[in-house]
């Protein structure tokens, strides 16, 4: 609207002050002017920051150990008869067998970056990463297991007449305590926070208006 009205008001007084005299000719022309104005703008700025989330997990852990094994034998109470007789005996035999043994042991896993320059550079870990986590480690172990084997022997002797009385026999044989025993992991988690920032941004406007321009004739 005032472009309008500054425009109206040059051509006004450019009619008004027409050449009366053919000595100076004038005319209208048109220039650009410039000027500044300032724009309100928002934008989002977001940064990334890190979130400790952890969880509770369970882990089987197990100790050796032995238990009680028992059984019932039974031992003869004899008297002596004279005659051929055959008794049974008991010798003593070794079975093998083989059993799986394992043990935990721990070590450190770290996060690592570059350190140095050119040829320099190593590995280092990064301090406050290293975690000390288990290993189990398993072998298997050859093992003998002791048996009574019966076998008869006959010989002529005096004949004992024996009756079996029982008697309770316990052997240690290896075991296995195990229980489930909770652990804490933890890892960082990305996390995007935003944020609205607000700014005058300069920008650049034209216009154009009248400007009388006069020459003198010959």
């Amino acid at each position: 609207m005032l472009f309008l009205l500054l425009t109206t008001a040059a051509l006004c007084s450019l009619a008004a002050g027409a050449p009366q005299y053919g000595s100076v000719q004038c005319r209208t022309e048109y220039t650009t002017l410039w000027d500044t104005e300032y724009k309100e703008t928002e934008t989002q700025v977001c940064t990334t920051e890190y979130e400790k989330v952890c969880k509770t997990e369970t882990e089987r852990l197990c100790r050796n150990t032995t238990r009680q094994e028992c059984s019932t034998v039974y031992e003869k109470q004899c008297k002596t008869v004279y005659k051929s007789v055959c008794v049974e005996q008991y010798k003593t035999e070794y079975e093998p067998y083989t059993e799986t043994e394992c043990s935990t042991q721990y070590k450190f896993d770290c996060e690592y970056q570059w350190e140095g320059d050119g040829n320099n550079k190593v590995w280092a870990p990064i301090a406050g990463t290293c975690k000390k986590n288990p290993y189990e480690t398993c072998k298997d172990v050859v093992k003998t297991k002791e048996k009574q084997v019966a076998h008869q022997v006959c010989n002529d002797v005096p004949e004992q007449k024996c009756v079996n009385v029982p008697k309770k026999e316990c052997v240690a044989v290896p075991d296995q305590i195990c229980t489930n025993q909770p652990i804490q992991k933890c890892k960082e988690v990305p996390r995007k926070n935003c944020k609205a920032v607000h700014k005058k941004v300069p920008v650049r406007i034209s216009r154009k208006v009248p400007k009388k321009v006069c020459q003198h004739g010959h």
